[in-house]
């Protein structure tokens, strides 16, 4: 039996260490929530953790933060029809194939507003905010293709006021929650986004 090196005994779990590193850092983002669009689900100061796709696609349902297929901006909102969905809405609900959508995330229901019919082109999404009321959104620039999305929004790990260091995913710009949704911030750590 060969004794190790004491090099070696050193070297390789930190260098097992340091590729495990990269390889999270590649795959998990840490984002801030700076506006008020999906609101309940996600509150202004939450940090989120989002996951790449790998080898497979969003799906209805799925929060997702992709860059705006407008300007580039980092967004969050939630898919609500995929590649070859029909979809439109009556009376303030989403409907897909004529059939409407159960949405209970939504912060107020009945409040999509008029989407036209349309069929969502393949490798598109046609996404929403949970605040259909404080949300630009599909609705209003369009589908966003595959390759626009950055990943699926998995956890809530914290919530506190925003700051200047950390990449923001956002909804419109002039967006804000009212200060009143400070006071639960504590309930908002490591908290699973359904």
């Amino acid at each position: 039996m060969r004794q190790k090196s004491l090099a070696r005994t050193i070297l390789q779990p930190l260098g097992i260490a340091v590729a495990m590193a990269a390889v999270v850092r590649g795959a998990v983002h840490i984002y801030s929530i700076p506006s008020a669009s999906m609101v309940p689900t996600l509150e202004v100061g939450d940090r989120i953790v989002v996951t790449r796709y790998f080898g497979t696609d969003p799906e209805r349902g799925h929060v997702i933060v992709f860059q705006s297929p407008r300007d580039g901006e980092l967004l969050v909102k939630r898919v609500i029809a995929t590649p070859g969905d029909l979809i439109d809405a009556r009376l303030g609900r989403v409907r897909i194939g004529g059939h409407t959508l159960a949405e209970p995330y939504v912060l107020r229901q009945a409040a999509t507003g008029a989407i036209e019919t349309q069929l969502v082109a393949g490798n598109c999404y046609f996404v929403m905010g949970d605040n259909r009321d404080e949300s630009l959104d599909s609705r209003s620039w369009g589908v966003v293709p595959r390759d626009h999305i950055v990943g699926r929004a998995r956890l809530v790990l914290w919530s506190s006021p925003l700051d200047d260091g950390v990449v923001r995913a956002s909804g419109a710009p002039s967006e804000r929650a009212p200060e009143a949704r400070t006071t639960r911030r504590g309930t908002r750590v490591f908290k699973w986004i359904d």
